[in-house]
């Protein structure tokens, strides 16, 4: 096991690393034994990972110390290295747990152990029997299965385990929010050895595009790299160069890139990723006899010092799987880091020497971008977190006690799909059935496959579904060649038939990289897959499962069954039999991979669904299993139905009968007829459409336009009147009343329109109407001009300054309530002037209405006083 050489001669020295400057703090601040709690921030490259949890060894504290590492890889290295600057062998005093992967015996006192290994661990046994203190390494990645263990082991603290030692550090961490989250708690610091880091800006300058008008051409993220890689190893103190990169296919085309350029002649080029083996991920970090150049995901971002980096080169880039809980779809997007990721990725090329960093983006660029990463409970599937709070007794997990609280539309997701799998009853309830899936170590969807399996007596065939899905994949993603296709075979019910047959392929050749690549197959996948699967054998056999071995043709309706248990709301029908587009459950559509043996199935169920960005954004359906829709009467009669009702034809432009089954607000089957319309429904759909404006009722004219405003004015301005008002409801109404019986546009189109509206009102509703909210008003000057109405504002008259010659006052509807808005029109009927106020205009506005106009209209009267004028008769013919 190599260990950084920095770090084995400190030790061997009695050399202190920079968090050996709070050990006496540490040691005191867990001596007490009675709810210690300790938040320590310590920078890149103090020693914490490695140095703090056997310091807590040494404190005498009793029992196991468990540190909790974000990554298998991590866990892994550092059990590794402390074991053996420790002078152990790995699994004696120093051990680790990580998924398929264990070491540590019975007397093991320090167990690096992922966030979701110590989920488990804590569900089996809630009081941590045998543990003295819980390590939460490097917090600040915020990840969900550690939020909500931190809170468990806090609330365990305050009850059955107040001699529970909590330990929360990190490099990078947000501390104020934190520390009232501990509190109480002691707060520690520790320093760095850190060397100066230089930073460089390297933004990219996309290419010209050739052809005229095109946009311009973004480079490839492997060849920025490459031309970084070549400006560092012309420094002459580059030393070993780490660069970052989104994920594996980004990795290989980078990997590919540098082998095949002159300047890296004289390095050895590494990949790293948490899918490699152990052996090649240790061959990564290891000391070298060359130069070496390693391309890595952000497993290398915390926790691991790599001898020898001295150059950085960030593309700033990570690739991160999310949960859009409105959809529910899983996201696999490309999205920029933080500031603070940054700093961790910079500070690789500082750990044991000074260094420098070349960001692939913008100085400017990088202060936009957010601080820290957002918590992964913002962001993830809550689902088995829901189901294993309440199987730990957690009846409402919003009271639960969240660092972060989740978002609403998340828990609600969560809590429907375990609804689906039967985990949770109608009130929100642990069921029998919930309770038997938390109970096994895996997502609940898997749970419930298992036990599906259980009950349609194919647990070997749902044991293999639940490996291959959980683990990397059994194919390559190369497209031409041999493949996915080949396996697939004529009558296959699912795709996991030909993934079967893969794995098949691949154990016979016992997973040898060299020979399954030639077949498609990812040798290191379908060895993981392996690994997941004989784990599944031995819970299947602990529990006393029947387990007959894969025939999937033999059980082929079996497994159909089982997977419609498990995988309900991902059902989905295509939209017809020329296309792979189709609609699943939920409101979601996507798209059928092309490969699948489900192609021709009425319905299908789909293992995964992922929205991946690449040129367009794609929702795709993958590793589909043909289902029968008459299986969803018995497995959910509840979400079973038929509705009866009507939609619209739209280039015949009338209302048909339709005929629909259901599951859920899925449409498996639609019939469409002329007959047997449903005329409620009918009227509703023209109506719609009316009010939509997509069809005109032709005698609906201004004259009912201004009917309407008036009524609903009216309302508004006299409520004792008690009128019905004038909503967009009632509109609906009305239009609905006026297509009654009509099937289709012509039936509606010259339909009359007042015999409805007349039928609105009572006769004494009509004189209310007529008498408060006038067509037209009388005038003391005898003009009776026309009123105008519309919605939401002030009712209207309009006449030339001659015509209101003795009106002095602004004239008023509803009683007086209502002043009328008074468009002043000069001789010419354009408006001059509105107002709500004519005896201010006669006092005012008149003198510069008649000065700017008296000239251009010498015919009209302009009398100086027209109060006085009018008196002495002017106006008279």
């Amino acid at each position: 096991m190599a260990v950084p050489k920095a770090v084995e001669a400190g030790y061997a020295r009695g050399v202190r690393l920079p968090v050996h400057e709070i050990e006496g703090d540490l040691k005191a601040a867990v001596a007490g034994g009675n709810r210690d709690r300790v938040l320590l921030k310590a920078p890149t490259g103090s020693g914490k990972s490695t140095a703090v949890p056997g310091m807590l060894m040494d404190a005498g504290i009793e029992g196991r110390i468990l540190v909790i590492e974000p990554r298998r890889m991590a866990a892994r290295l550092l059990a590794g290295w402390v074991a053996k600057l420790r002078g152990s062998s790995l699994g004696g005093e120093v051990g680790y747990a990580v998924r398929f992967d264990t070491k540590y015996g019975r007397d093991t006192r320090l167990i690096y152990l992922t966030d979701g290994v110590f989920q488990r661990w804590m569900q089996e046994d809630p009081t941590l029997a045998g543990v003295g203190a819980v390590v939460f390494d490097e917090f600040h990645e915020r990840r969900l299965a550690v939020d909500v263990a931190l809170g468990r082991c806090l609330d365990l603290q305050e009850q059955a385990r107040p001699d529970l030692r909590v330990l929360v550090m990190s490099a990078t961490l947000e501390t104020r929010g934190l520390a009232d989250f501990l509190a109480p708690a002691k707060m520690l610091e520790a320093g760095g050895r850190t060397f100066p880091i230089e930073v460089a800006y390297r933004p990219d300058r996309p290419k010209v595009n050739d052809r005229r008008g095109g946009p311009p051409q973004e480079t490839p993220v492997w060849e920025k790299i490459a031309t970084v890689c070549k400006e560092a190893l012309a420094l002459p103190d580059a030393g070993d160069l780490l660069c970052f990169l989104p994920g594996m296919h980004e990795i290989r085309k980078t990997v590919e890139t540098l082998e095949n350029s002159s300047f890296t002649r004289n390095h050895d080029i590494f990949p790293l990723h948490g899918g490699l083996p152990p052996a090649a991920q240790e061959a990564a970090v290891s000391p070298g006899k060359r130069p070496k150049i390693i391309v890595s995901t952000n497993v290398a971002e915390t926790s691991l010092t790599i001898e020898g980096v001295r150059t950085v080169i960030d593309a700033g880039l990570a690739r991160e799987a999310s949960f859009d809980p409105r959809r529910g779809i899983d996201t696999l997007l490309i999205r920029k880091i933080s500031r603070a990721s940054a700093e961790q990725r910079a500070g690789r090329a500082g750990r044991t020497g000074p260094g420098r960093a070349f960001r692939l983006w913008s100085e400017g660029e990088h202060a936009r971008r957010e601080a820290f990463d957002a918590p992964e409970v913002r962001r993830v599937d809550l689902a088995e977190v829901v189901l294993l709070l309440k199987a730990a007794g957690v009846g409402e997990v919003r009271d639960f006690r969240w660092l972060d609280a989740p978002l609403e539309d998340s828990l609600r997701r969560a809590e429907s799909l375990l609804h689906d799998l039967g985990a949770l009853d109608a009130e929100g309830a642990l069921t029998e059935e919930g309770r038997a899936m938390a109970a096994l170590p895996l997502e609940p969807r898997y749970s419930r496959l298992m036990l599906a399996g259980v009950e349609q007596g194919c647990v070997a065939e749902m044991a293999f579904i639940a490996a291959a899905v959980q683990g990397e994949g059994i194919f390559t993603s190369k497209r031409g060649g041999i493949g996915r296709k080949d396996f697939v075979f004529p009558g296959d019910g699912s795709d996991f038939e030909a993934e079967w047959r893969a794995f098949d392929s691949a154990a016979g050749m016992d997973f040898d990289p060299r020979r399954c690549a030639p077949l498609g197959i990812h040798g290191r996948g379908a060895r993981e897959v392996a690994q997941g699967f004989d784990r599944l054998q031995r819970l299947a056999l602990q529990r006393g499962w029947p387990w007959e071995g894969v025939d999937f043709a033999k059980r082929r309706e079996a497994v159909g069954r089982a997977m419609l248990a498990s995988f309900s709301d991902r059902l989905a029908v295509r939209f017809g039999e020329a296309t792979l587009a189709c609609r699943v459950v939920g409101k979601r559509r996507g798209k059928l991979d092309d490969e699948s043996a489900a192609k021709q199935a009425v319905a299908f169920v789909a293992a995964e669904i992922t929205e991946v960005e690449g040129r367009e954004v794609i929702v795709q359906l993958r590793r589909a299993t043909a289902v029968d829709p008459e299986w969803l009467k018995e497995l959910f009669p509840e979400d079973f139905g038929f509705t009866d009702g009507a939609s619209y034809d739209e280039p015949r432009r009338r209302v048909v009968a339709r005929k629909e089954t259901k599951f859920r607000d899925l449409v498996l089957e639609s019939k469409e007829s002329d007959h047997g319309v449903n005329l409620d429904a009918a009227a509703e759909i023209l109506a719609a459409k009316v009010l939509s404006g997509e069809l005109i009722l032709k005698n609906w004219d201004a004259a009912v336009d201004q009917w309407c405003a008036r009524l609903d004015g009216l309302g508004k301005w006299m409520p004792e009147l008690d009128l019905p008002g004038w909503s967009e409801e009632d509109r609906a109404a009305a239009v609905a009343q006026i297509c009654h019986g009509a099937v289709s546009y012509k039936d509606i189109k010259e339909r009359q329109v007042w015999p409805v509206l007349k039928e609105w009102l009572s006769g004494a509703q009509r004189a209310a109407l007529d008498s408060y909210a006038p067509e037209r008003i009388a005038l003391p000057n005898g003009q009776n001009p026309k009123i105008t109405y519309e919605m939401g504002k002030d009712p209207w008259i309009a006449l030339r300054v001659r015509d209101l010659f003795g009106v002095w006052q602004t004239p008023t509807i509803a009683s007086g309530r209502v002043p009328l808005l008074v468009h002043i029109l000069a001789p010419s009927m354009r408006p001059w002037q509105m107002t709500k106020d004519l005896g201010s205009f006669w006092a005012n506005g008149y003198t510069q209405m008649k000065k700017d106009l008296a000239g251009r209209y010498p015919k009209q009267p302009w009398p100086d006083d027209p109060k006085a004028w009018l008196a002495a008769g002017g106006g008279k013919r």
